[in-house]
Parts: structure tokens; sequence; C-alpha cells
């Protein structure tokens, strides 16, 4: 059985597949040697809202029907002539549409007589959240790097990829 880990977190939601607004524009100007194209606010959202989605549905679609996703709390500012964005990320999934009877741990569950048989048929089929709390850095619009806060108190940022929340 394959596991998401779940983090705790969004407040304010932006839904990423109805996004309509997005943060003000302003320039990320580039202080490397070599030219490359600058990112600006709407420009850095949009592409970190799909790199995301793209990267969300690679790690966890072959294991959950994938609903959802949403950005919150969205804050970015330059350093360095980078942009680094930080937010809350949520994914919103559930199990793929079989009869709960058929998943191994339910039907064990029901032959034990298990108190939980009943909680974990119901909830088999019901939608869940993932949350995260990242950060995405991008050099420039083709270049994006995530991070995700490793520290239960205040903030430890660590590089990640979306398929690190998988337990294997």
């Amino acid at each position: 059985m394959v596991l998401a880990i779940f983090f705790s977190g969004c407040s304010s939601d932006a839904v990423v597949q109805n996004q309509t607004a997005a943060p003000p524009a302003k320039e990320a100007a580039n202080t490397g040697t070599e030219q490359k194209q600058s990112v600006d606010s709407t420009t850095s959202y949009d592409k970190i809202a799909g790199y995301l989605q793209e990267e969300s549905n690679k790690a966890f679609s072959p294991y959950y029907e994938l609903l959802e996703f949403t950005l919150s709390d969205y804050e970015e500012k330059t350093v360095d002539g980078k942009v680094e964005a930080t937010f809350g990320y949520q994914v919103k999934y559930k199990n793929f549409d079989k009869d709960p009877d058929t998943v191994d741990y339910i039907k064990a569950a029901k032959e034990k007589n298990d108190p939980n048989y009943k909680q974990l048929y119901d909830e088999y089929l019901q939608p869940k959240d993932m949350n995260f709390h990242l950060k995405a850095v991008m050099e420039d619009v083709d270049s994006i790097t995530l991070y995700t806060n490793v520290s239960p108190k205040g903030i430890q940022w660590e590089k990640a990829v979306m398929s690190d929340f998988i337990i294997k």
C-alpha cells in the first residue's frame, strides 16, 4: 500500500484549476552572466502552479485519482535575481473507484471482524487532502527548484520533488 505524507496547512485558498487572478506583476532581474528571460509575478505564479500540478500528477496519479490542486497564502520576493515564492499547496484526491471489499487491508479487516472495518469501508472512496508547506525558487521561466519545510516548529527548507512525499 502506498501512502502520501500529509503536512498541515492551508488557510486562504486559490484553486489552480479555476485560477482567474494572479499576483500583481513585478520584474525579477537576472544578475547572471547568461541572458535569461525575466520573470514577472503573474508568470511565476502561473509557472509554479503548472509545475506543481504536473509534478503532482506524475507522482500521485498512479495511486490516486487527483481531483483538485490549490495554492494558498502565496508570497513571493526577489532574492539575488531569483523569484522565491512560499505558499501552502493542497492536493485533493481519492482512491480509484472500485469495491472497497476487494482492497487487501479492508478485506482483512472484514475477515477478522475488526471493529474498524465499517469505517475503513466507508472512507475508502471519500475525497481526502494532502497539504504541503513549500517554497519554489525560479532562476528564469524554465527553471523551478522546489523546497519543503521539514521543521515541525519554525522553518527549515530542504530540496524536494513531489515523489519524495510517497512512502515506499
